[in-house]
C-alpha cells in the first residue's frame, strides 16, 4: 500500500430504516445539482463505466486543490460501498499530479428505524505525487498537514448533507 497522506471519517444520522437505503445506487445516480448542494467545494458530478463494465462516479471538487476523481466501483452493497480513484490534482503551484483516493460509505441500522451513516475518505500518495513534491521542493510533512486540514473541513461539511440526500432518496422509494 502506498503512503497514507490524510484520512477523515465522519458520521451523521439518517432518518430512514436500513432496508430503505441503497448507497451504491445513490452514489452512481447522484445528480450534478444534488452533488453541488452537498458541499461548497463540489463543482460537478457524473457517472460512466470503465472498460470492464464497472460503474464509475466522476467528481470534480476544490478541496485545497482542484481534484478530478474517477471513482471505480470496488465494493458494492446496498449498505456499504467503496470506490477508488487515481485522481488528477491541479495545484495552486500551477502543476498537475495524482493522488489515490478511497471513498467509503457505510450505513448501520440503529434504533427507531434510523441509520448511522459513515463517510470515510483516505488519500494515498502516488509516485507522481512524490515526484511533484520533489520537483517543487515541497516538504511532505507540510503537504500532509495542509491536506489533512482541508479534508477534515470538507468531510465535516459534506457528511451531514450526503446523509440528508441519501435520506431523501430513501423516502422517495
Amino acid at each position: 500500500m502506498t503512503e497514507l497522506l490524510a484520512e477523515s471519517e465522519y458520521t451523521a444520522s439518517i432518518d430512514a430504516p436500513i432496508a430503505a437505503l441503497d448507497l451504491i445506487t445513490w452514489l452512481f445516480t447522484l445528480a450534478d445539482d444534488e452533488y453541488q448542494r452537498c458541499a461548497k467545494a463540489h463543482i460537478a458530478a457524473g457517472a460512466s463505466t470503465d472498460p470492464e463494465g464497472k460503474r464509475v462516479s466522476i467528481n470534480v471538487e476544490q478541496v485545497g486543490n482542484l481534484i478530478i476523481s474517477h471513482y471505480h466501483e470496488d465494493l458494492s452493497e446496498k449498505d456499504h460501498c467503496r470506490v477508488v480513484s487515481t485522481s488528477d490534482v491541479l495545484t495552486a503551484q500551477g502543476g498537475r499530479t495524482t493522488l489515490r483516493i478511497t471513498w467509503e460509505l457505510k450505513a448501520t441500522g440503529v434504533e427507531n428505524g434510523r441509520c448511522e451513516f459513515l463517510n470515510r475518505v483516505a488519500v494515498h500518495a502516488t509516485p507522481e505525487f512524490h515526484a511533484f513534491l520533489a520537483e517543487h521542493k515541497i516538504d511532505i510533512g507540510q503537504a500532509k498537514a495542509a491536506m489533512a486540514k482541508d479534508l477534515e473541513i470538507h468531510n465535516a461539511e459534506e457528511t451531514p448533507l450526503f446523509a440528508k440526500s441519501i435520506e431523501r432518496m430513501a423516502h422517495r422509494g
